[in-house]
């Protein structure tokens, strides 16, 4: 892990040192948005009373974003718990400056930056919309806060191809918006409509709406010169949105407007929950694979990805079970000697072989099975074999490759 660091993935090396800890791939996720929604709580009591505090915490916890990102072994739920934690120390902070609430504020913002550096920086832009009014605190607190985001942001100085899918910003990028932020663009765009009417013109509208809004708005802008926009950077700031929707809102208002959102988001609810919710139907690998395997059956994977070269063999060495094809090509294995990708043999064709069948496995739906192929594999593939069967969707795609000349059912032979 720490060899990775040096090359690949420097920002979230926090990140996986929690998982080597904790084991539990998925359960930090789990255990990071239960206690955003209890923080949730916390804010929204300190902002509009124990009511408020609790339509906010129930309308965080019904988001299908919420749940989106609780399922997933990724840093973001994280992010959003230390980001509400940074939040209702601001408030504090704000409400009654003193070194102990600085220090804590410090603490909660440096933990937002271990867990993802960009996302640690913009949520302290947009604090400093208020922060400024007591700024003798504020600011040697954000700054010693944000020491941990700048040092892994100057170690992953070099590693920016990890990010080098990132589109630019286009005019479409705002329409795109409610449902890449919030996984259900209605919720979304009804979230978003009833924190705006939250605003008022007091220090706490103020720290609520530069925590709110100011982060999306700043990676939008830079995204037009710059290919940063993601919308899961600024998910932290789905907490301030939530109290800012229910603040103004009565009580025998707000509870419906939850239920409506519950309701509403309930479709999304339903498909992030189905096998292939979160992209790619993983398990149906081996479904599909070990079924059909046939003794001298090998498997070979793209050389490159937009986004995730690596993911194809993880995907296959992870969910495939023996007896399966052979990863003939693979030399060493993934994530070894500071390298993310498998070390692949350098003559393909003698270590290819001439095997009936080729199994490959791409985490794409793409009409080219050999597309990413570095070209010595792409030949040695390309003129021997015909493409037998194929299944996709939409983040992975299976194809059964087979070699010409070989019987097919019923006693024909493929064309030579």
């Amino acid at each position: 892990m720490w060899l990775l660091a040096g090359s690949v993935d420097a920002v979230l090396t926090p990140y996986y040192a929690i998982l080597k800890v904790l084991g539990g791939l998925r359960l930090p996720s789990l255990i990071a948005m239960v206690l955003t929604s209890i923080v949730v709580v916390a804010i929204g009591r300190r902002v509009s009373g124990d009511t408020a505090g609790l339509l906010a915490g129930s309308l965080f916890a019904v988001l299908p974003v919420t749940s989106r990102y609780a399922q997933e072994a990724r840093p973001y739920a994280l992010v959003m718990l230390f980001a509400a934690l940074a939040l209702l120390a601001l408030l504090r902070l704000l409400e009654e400056p003193s070194a102990g609430r600085a220090a804590v504020y410090a603490g909660a913002v440096a933990l937002t930056g271990l867990a993802h550096p960009l996302s640690a920086l913009l949520m302290l832009a947009g604090h400093a919309l208020a922060g400024w009014q007591r700024w003798r605190v504020w600011t040697p607190a954000a700054v010693l806060g944000s020491l941990p985001a700048i040092g892994l942001c100057l170690l992953a100085a070099g590693q920016t191809a990890q990010v080098s899918w990132i589109a630019p910003v286009g005019v479409g990028s705002i329409g795109l918006l409610p449902a890449q932020l919030f996984v259900s663009a209605v919720t979304g765009g009804l979230l978003l409509a009833l924190a705006v009417t939250g605003l008022r013109r007091d220090r706490t509208s103020l720290a609520l709406a530069g925590a709110a809004l100011v982060p999306p708005v700043l990676l939008l802008v830079a995204g037009t010169v710059a290919d940063v926009w993601v919308a899961r950077y600024v998910l932290f700031v789905i907490p301030a949105l939530a109290v800012l929707a229910v603040r103004v809102l009565h009580w025998a208002h707000a509870l419906p407007v939850v239920l409506l959102i519950a309701v509403l988001g309930y479709p999304a609810q339903l498909d992030i929950r189905e096998p292939d919710g979160h992209g790619q139907d993983s398990a149906r690998v081996a479904n599909l694979i070990g079924p059909r395997y046939r003794p001298g059956d090998v498997v070979v994977f793209p050389d490159t990805h937009v986004s995730i070269p690596w993911a194809a063999r993880d995907l296959y060495d992870l969910y495939v079970p023996e007896p399966r094809p052979k990863d003939v090509l693979a030399v060493t294995p993934q994530r070894t000697g500071g390298r993310m990708l498998a070390t692949e043999c350098p003559d393909v064709a003698a270590c290819l072989g001439a095997p009936p069948r080729i199994w490959i496995v791409r985490v794409d739906n793409t009409p080219d099975p050999l597309a990413d192929m570095a070209p010595a594999k792409r030949a040695a593939i390309k003129d021997d074999y015909r493409v037998r069967d194929r299944w996709s969707s939409a983040l992975l795609t299976v194809v059964l490759m087979e070699r010409t000349g070989t019987p097919l059912p019923g006693g024909r032979r493929a064309p030579g």
